[in-house]
């Protein structure tokens, strides 16, 4: 899909600077509800990896007609770099299947029960981390430190680690 894309590559694309505002969103959006907090590398425990964060972006399209109505950048944790039993040990979280969806829907039809979709924005982030991670500041985002000198301490789950699902599922 040419439309999913890393920050490199959507930086090239000549719509580049909605790609830039959706960051600058994405951003303010986890400062504004206190998902981190930026710290000096200095206070990070020796032996404590501080894990990269990757920049995943999209253009949504509308069905019909193809156009563009909105520019996504979703920061995420590099879960790869994660180490079992150091950064994290459970990750399960129950799922559920395209079966049982439908047969659900079935139910609610049959049955002429009331149904609603909820969608959760930011979900993962609203569920409290459960073991002290820290993460690289991204590229992008502006703060008065330095990339080199600074860190953020993870105060929520963020999208990418291993564990995201699971803890979110808990949560929820």
């Amino acid at each position: 899909n040419p439309d999913i894309m890393y920050l490199d590559e959507a930086m090239k694309q000549p719509d580049k600077a909605q790609f830039q505002q959706a960051m600058i969103d994405e951003v303010k959006t986890h400062t504004d509800n206190g998902h981190w907090k930026i710290v000096s590398r200095d206070v990070v425990p020796a032996g404590t990896p501080i894990l990269p964060s990757v920049w995943a972006m999209r253009r949504k399209r509308r069905i019909a007609t193809q156009e563009v109505y909105k520019w996504k950048a979703r920061l995420n944790l590099h879960g790869g770099k994660q180490e079992y039993g150091l950064n994290y040990w459970e990750t399960y979280s129950p799922v559920i299947t395209w079966t049982t969806v439908r047969l659900f829907l079935v139910l609610v039809l049959l049955n002429k029960w009331a149904s609603r979709q909820v969608d959760f924005v930011l979900a993962f982030p609203q569920a409290d981390i459960k073991v002290p991670l820290y993460m690289e500041i991204p590229r992008g985002f502006r703060h008065e430190g330095s990339r080199k000198k600074d860190c953020l301490l993870l105060e929520k789950n963020i999208y990418g680690q291993r564990q995201a699902g699971r803890v979110w599922n808990q949560y929820l």
